[in-house]
């Protein structure tokens, strides 16, 4: 059996390799790594593509990479949990489930889980009540389940995602157990750095003003991805869509896409967007991801979709074996030729994303489409 640890790797940095070092130390047991593709949580493109950050994990601690597609990794933090979670419990190799923890408090986050995953009536008229004045749904979720549960397991990022695996474990029935690793050094977010340990927030930075990030990474040597290179692409797409086919994309309510369609005609760039179209209600994180989704075409419908497939990016010779035991034990195909699968509905949104991401490429020769299905697993 092996651990399963869900990730974005965006981009791999010392802190990932502690968790992964620490998550193998304790349970003697081989890694297998969930990893988002060009397109993350946060909204918007990973900083580099997913098979360089694959190899980063393959070298770093990870056995088995796999991917987890763009319908669920561009998508809220219950989503993605849902996907990442239910994709893992597919593999049919997995016993323990390791993640990254600002507190280190698995029986608060276990908790918080447990009363999350059958919310009671009134916290759920709370919420409503809350949204309806204008706040956000996370802060009006922490304000509605104070005195329920230590509500500050709700205001860490990786604490939050840790609560959402764990329900995704009790909706899903993934018999995993769970093992929270302390995060060490810097926070999520935070722009402070210690002698080896910065945030992905704040590596992605210096990447982007060209600043050293060297000391922070196992390695630092990597094709870097612009985001910025879509923003013509993102902004004619919101000029030329019709508020109907906008309605349908995923996230979008309460007819914001009027807003978004407005916003498009007097910015020339995503972050100006996303900035005239923020509020209260909506997270910059959401207004991202909305602003991306609408361009790659991922709708309502299919962001809803469950798990179809497990797509392997990289191995090593003990992912190879663990491996070898997914494909007798998965309960969903398992794929390592991609050009076999096209046709899946997921899939093909996941490609369209990919072909979409490579336009980020400052490498011409790594813009064109198709690269996706031509990608074969990394065996190091």
């Amino acid at each position: 059996m092996a651990v399963g640890i869900i990730a974005e790797f965006n981009p791999f940095h010392n802190g990932h390799k502690f968790i992964l070092e620490t998550a193998k130390s304790i349970t003697n047991e081989r890694i297998v790594a969930i990893m988002s593709g060009a397109f993350v949580q946060r909204g918007g493109t990973a900083v580099t593509d997913k098979l360089t950050r694959a190899r980063m994990a393959l070298s770093n601690g990870a056995d088995l990479v796999i991917e987890l597609p763009v319908t669920f990794s561009h998508n809220t933090a219950q989503k993605f949990a849902m996907g990442a979670v239910g994709t893992l419990k597919a593999t049919g190799i997995i016993d323990t489930l390791a993640f990254g923890s600002e507190s280190g408090d698995i029986s608060s986050i276990q908790k918080a889980a447990d009363i999350l995953s059958d919310e009671p009536a009134e916290v759920s008229e709370k919420i409503k009540e809350l949204m309806s004045d204008g706040i956000s749904y996370p802060v009006a979720r922490q304000t509605a389940y104070e005195g329920y549960f230590n509500t500050d397991i709700l205001s860490d990022p990786n604490d939050i995602l840790a609560v959402e695996y764990l329900r995704a474990c009790n909706i899903l029935g993934a018999d995993f157990k769970p093992l929270a690793i302390k995060r060490t050094g810097t926070g999520h977010d935070s722009d402070t750095v210690t002698k080896s340990i910065a945030s992905a927030t704040e590596i992605r930075r210096r990447v982007s003003t060209g600043e050293n990030f060297s000391d922070f990474m196992p390695s630092s040597e990597f094709e870097v991805y612009d985001s910025r290179q879509l923003d013509t692409a993102v902004i004619s797409n919101l000029r030329l869509i019709s508020p109907e086919t906008l309605s349908n994309i995923s996230e979008i309510a309460e007819g914001i896409e009027n807003k978004f369609i407005a916003a498009s005609r007097d910015v020339c760039n995503v972050e100006d967007l996303c900035m005239a179209v923020k509020s209260k209600r909506y997270t910059l994180s959401r207004i991202r991801r909305i602003a991306y989704s609408s361009l790659i075409g991922l709708t309502k419908d299919i962001a809803d979709l469950s798990p179809s497939y497990i797509r392997v990016l990289g191995a090593n010779d003990n992912g190879r074996a663990l491996l070898r035991e997914m494909k007798d034990k998965a309960t969903l195909p398992v794929i390592t030729k991609p050009a076999d699968y096209a046709g899946d509905e997921i899939f093909n949104i996941n490609s369209r994303a990919e072909d979409i991401f490579a336009l980020c490429a400052k490498n011409k020769k790594l813009r064109r489409a198709g690269n996706d299905l031509r990608m074969t697993p990394i065996i190091i």
